[in-house]
C-alpha cells in the first residue's frame, strides 16, 4: 500500500506559532500505509446501558455528567501535543468519519500510536517529552535550572496543575483554571447543574466541591469528599488526575473523566478487604521503619458499569481500575478509594488476556487461567497503590518528585508485585480461598504478556517487562524452547515476588533515582525468545475500545 497524502492548508497564525516554537509548518502529512492495520490492534467492544426506567431527573443528571466528561476530554487534546488542535481541524476538514486516518487519530488523541511506544503514524516529528505542558523545546535541565535560579517560582513550577510557557526571555507557570478557562467554566457549570438533580447528599457534595476544585486547582476537599461518600447510584472521576502524559517530569496532571453506574452487589463483595489494609501494610517485605505509621485508614471499593470515559482514560491504553486520590497527604491521613469497571474488566479478560494466555501459557497450566484469578490480581494491584511509602523517608518530598521520569513504571511495578504479595497474605489468612494460588499466578503470567504489548514507552508495559525478566532470572517463570510456552514455577514464585517487591519498595522509600535507573537498565531489555513470543501475538488485539450506547427510552 502506498503512502496516503493529506494536504494541510496553513495560515498566518499557524506559521507564527510554528516559528515561535522553532518548528516548520507541516504542509502535508504523509500517512503511514499501516494505519488500518494499527486499528486492528483494538477489539471494539459494545457497552450498552438501559436507562429507560430512570427518572427524568436521573436521566438529566447522567446526561450532564457525560457532557462534563466531554469537556475534560477537550482539555486533554490541548495537553498531548502542542500542534494537536491544528492537526485535528485539518483531519476533520479533509477526512470523512469512517476514514481510518481520522478514526485512529481520534482514538489516540493525536498523531502518535500510544500502544507502539508513541510512534508517529503521521509525518510529524517524534513525540516530545513535553507534551502540551511545556514549550516543546524545553529540556529537563532548563526546567530545573529555572526554579533553582528563581526559587519563588519553584512551587508553581512543580505543581501538577500548571502549564509552563515562555514569556520573552523568561518562563512562567500558568494555572490550569486560567489556561483552560473556557472549558473549565463550562465543566463547572455542568457539575453544578448535575448537583441540583440528585437527592444523594454525598454525591451533591462531591459535585459541588469538584466544581470548586476545577475553578481553583485545589482538589483537596473534593478528593476527601469523594473518598468519604457513601456508594450511590452514580459515581465519577473527573479533572486533572494522572501524570503519565508528562514524560519530561511525571508531574503535570492530564485531564480525564469516567462516568459510571454502581453495581452495589459486586461492590459489597469487596468490602471485606477494607478491614485488612493495615495488615497488608505490615506484611510488605521491607523494613518496618519505612512502613506507613497510620495504615488503618478508610479504604472504599466501588464496582461500576462504565458508561463514558474521556481524556487520558479513553486514549490508547484503557483503564479497568483506578486507585485514587494521588495526593499523598490524603492517602496517609484519610485513605483512598478503589474503582473497578466491571464491563471493562470483562472486555479485557475475554478479548485480550485469555487469547494471549491460550497462545503462550503451558498447556498443563492453562486450566488455572481464570477470570476470577485475574480479577483478584487487579483488585490487589489497586489496593497496593495505597500501600508502602508515599514520601521519601525522613522528608516531605513526594515519591513522584524524587523519581521524576521513572516514577510511573516504578509505581505501577510496585502495585503489581506488592499486589501479588498481598494475595499471598489473603490466601494464607483465608480471606481468599487458598486453592486460588495457581489461578492467581497463571492469570498474572498471561496478563504480563498482554501488558508488555503496550511497549516500554508506557509505564505499565515497562513494569511488565522488568517483572518478566526478573522472574525468568530467578526461575519463577520458565520458558520451554520446544513448545515455546511459559510456565510458573509454583515453588519459587512467592519468594521471587517478595524479592522484587522489596527492591521496588526500597527505591520508593529512599527516593533512589539511581537505584531505579539501575533496575531499569538491568531488566528492561527484551530477550530474542520473548520478542518472538510477542510477534506470535500479532493477530490478537492489544486492547479494547469501548463503544458506548445508552438507551434513553
Amino acid at each position: 500500500m502506498g503512502l496516503l497524502i493529506l494536504t494541510i492548508l496553513t495560515c498566518a497564525d499557524s506559521a507564527s506559532k510554528a516559528s515561535e516554537w522553532g518548528d516548520n509548518v507541516i504542509a502535508e502529512l504523509k500517512i503511514q500505509a499501516d494505519v488500518a492495520q494499527r486499528i486492528q490492534k483494538y477489539a471494539f467492544t459494545p457497552m450498552s446501558l438501559d436507562v429507560s426506567k430512570y427518572s427524568p431527573e436521573e436521566k438529566q443528571l447522567l446526561s450532564e455528567l457525560i457532557e462534563a466528561g466531554k469537556l475534560a476530554d477537550e482539555i486533554f487534546w490541548h495537553q498531548t501535543y502542542y500542534d494537536n488542535l491544528r492537526l485535528r481541524d485539518a483531519i476533520t476538514r479533509e477526512r470523512k468519519d469512517d476514514d481510518p486516518v481520522r478514526k485512529f487519530f481520534f482514538m489516540q488523541a493525536g498523531p502518535y500510536d500510544r500502544l507502539a511506544d508513541n510512534e508517529p503514524f503521521l509525518d510529524v516529528p517524534p513525540k516530545t517529552l513535553t507534551g502540551g505542558f511545556y514549550p516543546p523545546d524545553m529540556t529537563l535541565a532548563e526546567f530545573e535550572q529555572w526554579y533553582q535560579d528563581h526559587p519563588s517560582d519553584k512551587e508553581a513550577f512543580l505543581s501538577s496543575y500548571t502549564l509552563i510557557e515562555r514569556r520573552g526571555a523568561g518562563l512562567a507557570a500558568v494555572p490550569y483554571h486560567e489556561a483552560y478557562k473556557e472549558f473549565v467554566d463550562a465543566m463547572t457549570g455542568k457539575l453544578l447543574s448535575a448537583s441540583t438533580l440528585t437527592q444523594d447528599e454525598d454525591l451533591k457534595k462531591v459535585l459541588n466541591s469538584r466544581a470548586l476544585g476545577l475553578l481553583t486547582d485545589d482538589y483537596y476537599q473534593a478528593d476527601v469528599n469523594w473518598v468519604m461518600m457513601k456508594r450511590g447510584k452514580f459515581d465519577l472521576i473527573i479533572g486533572p488526575i494522572e501524570v503519565y502524559e508528562d514524560a519530561l517530569n511525571n508531574i503535570k496532571a492530564a485531564y480525564m473523566a469516567s462516568i459510571g453506574v454502581t453495581d452495589e452487589a459486586a461492590s459489597a463483595k469487596l468490602d471485606v478487604y477494607a478491614g485488612h489494609v493495615a495488615d497488608l501494610e505490615q506484611f510488605l517485605p521491607f523494613p518496618d521503619q519505612y512502613k506507613n505509621k497510620q495504615p488503618d485508614l478508610k479504604t472504599t471499593f466501588t464496582v461500576l458499569q462504565d458508561v463514558y470515559r474521556g481524556g487520558l482514560m479513553r486514549s490508547g491504553f484503557q483503564y479497568v481500575a483506578e486507585s485514587l486520590p494521588n495526593d499523598p497527604e490524603i492517602i496517609t491521613q484519610i485513605g483512598g478509594k478503589k474503582t473497578f469497571w466491571k464491563n471493562a474488566l470483562d472486555a479485557r479478560m475475554d478479548g485480550i488476556v485469555a487469547p494471549v494466555g491460550n497462545r503462550l501459557v503451558a498447556a498443563d497450566q492453562l486450566p488455572n487461567m481464570s477470570k476470577e484469578g485475574y480479577f483478584h490480581f487487579i483488585q490487589l494491584h489497586e489496593i497496593a497503590h495505597g500501600l508502602g511509602p508515599h514520601y521519601v523517608y525522613g522528608t516531605t518530598t513526594p515519591i513522584n518528585i524524587a523519581l521524576r521520569d521513572l516514577y510511573s513504571w516504578i509505581e505501577e511495578n510496585k502495585a503489581d508485585i506488592a499486589g501479588l504479595h498481598s494475595l499471598r497474605y489473603f490466601r494464607e489468612h483465608a480471606v481468599i480461598d487458598p486453592a486460588m494460588k495457581a489461578q492467581h499466578m497463571v492469570s498474572y503470567l498471561a496478563s504480563l504478556f498482554r501488558t508488555m504489548r503496550f511497549g516500554t514507552g508506557d509505564g505499565h508495559g515497562k513494569a511488565a517487562l522488568v517483572s518478566l525478566n526478573f522472574f525468568l532470572e530467578k526461575g519463577a517463570i520458565t520458558f520451554n524452547q520446544e513448545s515455546r510456552h511459559y510456565a510458573v514455577n509454583f515453588d519459587l514464585f512467592d519468594d521471587a515476588v517478595a524479592s522484587l517487591a522489596n527492591e521496588l519498595l526500597m527505591i520508593e522509600a529512599l527516593g533512589d533515582y539511581d537505584r531505579a535507573k539501575a533496575l531499569e537498565a538491568q531488566y528492561v531489555g527484551m530477550p530474542d525468545f520473548v520478542r518472538a513470543s510477542m510477534d506470535a501475538l500479532k493477530d490478537i488485539a492489544v486492547d479494547f475500545v469501548p463503544l458506548y450506547e445508552i438507551h434513553w427510552e
